[in-house]
C-alpha cells in the first residue's frame, strides 16, 4: 500500500510539473529588488502564467545582455532606453493595448515636464513611444539632521557642502552620479561639458578627496539607519524615502544648483517571445492598485499622479523626498557614447587617487 502511495503521488507530482511547465512563461529583466513579488504572485495567479524575474545590478552591464538574448519585458533608465532605441532594440509602444494608465493625463505634472523636455530638445528624444514609465526620482544629499549646523551649510554650499573636511561625507561610487555632482556645482550642463567644463569638474571630484570621504553604493542603505554612519550621503531619491521612514534624524536636500532627474520604464524589444502577454503585464503592473502596492513596498515614487496623492494623503512617506520638484536646472541623462568614455577615463583617475 505505501509503495502504491508513494507511486500515485509521484505520478500526481509529474503530471503537476508538466502541466507547470506547459504555463505561458514571461521573462522580465530589471534591476534587483525593484518589484513587489506579490505582485508577480497576483499577475500569474491571475493570468495562469509564469513570471521570471532576471535582475540587472546596472544598466551598462544590461545592455550587452539585452542584446545577447530575448527578453518580454525590460526596465531600463532614460539614457538606456534611449540607447537600446538607437541600436533599434525596441518596438515603439502601441497605447491601444494600454489601459490601466493614460500617459496623458495621469501622469504627475513634473514627470511631464521632464518627458517633454526630452522630446523638445535640438536632438529630441519621445521616451513615451518607447516606454511606459515605471518609477521616476531624482538625485540628492541625505543627510543626518542632529548634526548641528549641517542644513545650513547645505542651503549655502549646495553640492560644494560635498568637499567638507569636516563631515563624514559619502559618493555614490558611480562615474555618471559624482560628474553631475561636480558639473551642477559649477553651473554647467550635465549632457553638454565643455573638455573645460569636464577638466574643472575632476579636479573638483579630486579636491573633495579626503580623509573622511568616502565612495560606496548599497552600502547606505544599511549605514543610514539610525545611528547614520555619515553626515552626508549622495543618494537617489528612492533610496532616500526609505531610509527617512527608518531614521527619523534624516533629512533630503536637493541643491539648486540642479541634478539629475531620471526615469525608469517599461520597455518591449523587438525579438520579444510574447509581446501580447509583456502588455497584459505591463497594463497590469500600472493598474492604480498595482502601482499603489508597488510604490509602498519599493518606496520609490510612482509616476501617476493619483498614486502620489494617495501616498501624501496617508502619510505613508515624507514629502520631503518621496515628491520629486523638477527645477529650472534639473537634467536628464543623454544615450552619449563619447561623454560617457570621457567620463569613465576621469573617474578611473579620480578613484586611483
Amino acid at each position: 500500500m505505501k509503495k502504491g502511495l508513494l507511486f500515485a503521488v509521484v505520478l500526481l507530482l509529474g503530471f503537476v510539473l508538466i502541466a507547470c511547465s506547459g504555463k505561458p512563461r514571461l521573462k522580465v529583466y530589471m534591476p534587483g529588488e525593484y518589484i513587489d513579488m506579490s505582485l508577480v504572485d497576483r499577475f500569474e495567479d491571475l493570468h495562469d502564467v509564469k513570471v521570471d524575474i532576471i535582475t540587472f545590478d546596472s544598466n551598462e552591464s544590461a545592455i550587452p545582455q539585452i542584446e545577447a538574448n530575448a527578453y518580454d519585458v525590460i526596465v531600463p533608465s532614460d539614457y538606456a532606453i534611449e540607447e537600446l532605441v538607437t541600436k533599434d532594440l525596441l518596438l515603439e509602444i502601441d497605447y491601444s493595448k494600454i489601459t490601466s494608465m493614460d500617459v496623458e493625463t495621469d501622469l504627475a505634472e513634473g514627470l511631464k515636464g521632464i518627458l517633454d523636455l526630452l522630446k523638445d530638445a535640438d536632438d529630441g528624444f519621445d521616451l513615451l513611444a518607447y516606454g511606459v514609465p515605471y518609477f521616476w526620482g531624482n538625485v540628492g544629499i541625505l543627510y543626518d539632521r542632529t548634526n548641528e549646523g549641517i542644513e545650513d551649510l547645505l542651503q549655502t554650499e549646495g553640492w560644494n557642502a560635498l568637499r567638507s573636511d569636516d563631515h563624514n561625507i559619502m559618493f555614490y561610487d558611480s562615474s555618471r552620479d559624482s560628474f553631475m555632482i561636480a558639473l551642477k556645482d559649477a553651473g554647467a550642463s550635465m549632457t553638454e561639458p565643455s573638455e573645460p567644463e569636464l577638466a574643472a569638474a575632476e579636479a573638483w571630484l579630486l579636491d573633495a578627496l579626503g580623509p573622511r570621504t568616502l565612495f560606496l553604493t548599497d552600502e547606505v542603505l544599511d549605514d543610514m539607519l539610525d545611528p547614520a554612519r555619515h553626515d552626508m550621503a549622495v543618494v537617489y531619491s528612492g533610496d532616500a524615502v526609505y531610509l527617512m521612514d527608518e531614521n527619523e534624524n534624516l533629512g533630503f536636500y536637493v541643491p539648486q544648483s540642479g541634478t539629475n532627474v531620471w526615469i525608469d520604464a517599461f520597455v518591449i524589444p523587438k525579438n520579444a517571445p510574447d509581446v501580447d502577454l509583456a502588455y497584459t503585464f505591463i497594463d497590469f503592473m500600472i493598474d492604480y492598485d498595482q502601482m499603489l502596492d508597488n510604490t509602498i513596498e519599493i518606496a520609490y515614487t510612482s509616476p501617476r499622479i493619483d498614486v502620489i496623492d494617495a501616498v501624501l494623503d496617508d502619510e505613508i512617506y515624507n514629502a520631503e523626498s518621496y515628491v520629486v520638484t523638477v527645477g529650472d536646472n534639473d537634467e536628464v541623462f543623454r544615450y552619449n557614447t563619447e561623454l560617457k568614455r570621457a567620463i569613465e577615463e576621469a573617474w578611473a583617475r579620480v578613484r586611483a587617487s
